[in-house]
């Protein structure tokens, strides 16, 4: 079941990159989908329990994996212009 989990920070960094149509986040409430990924964090604190790594995939219009970004630290985000050159090499 989906479910929207996007924050303004998020909101802020997809609408710089102009990807609010393309950006998709779900909600994974029995953690299925992060353990099968491997981005479950394997000692997590209490407050931390089921939540994944923060990750970022990319695919292409074929479904293809074309960037993984997975962050054991929260704090450090993703550089947009990382994600620029990913969908640059992906569109392009």
């Amino acid at each position: 079941m989906a479910a929207s989990q996007i924050n303004e920070r998020s909101r802020l960094f997809i609408d710089e990159l102009g990807l609010a149509h393309r950006i998709l986040f779900l909600a994974d409430p029995r953690s299925e989908l992060i353990r099968t990924l491997g981005i479950l964090k394997e000692e997590p604190e209490a407050i931390e329990q089921g939540v994944p790594h923060p990750t970022t995939v990319l695919l292409d219009s074929e479904g293809t994996i074309r960037f993984v970004d997975v962050r054991e630290d929260f704090h450090f985000w993703l550089d947009p212009d990382a994600m620029r050159e990913a969908l640059a090499r992906t569109s392009g």
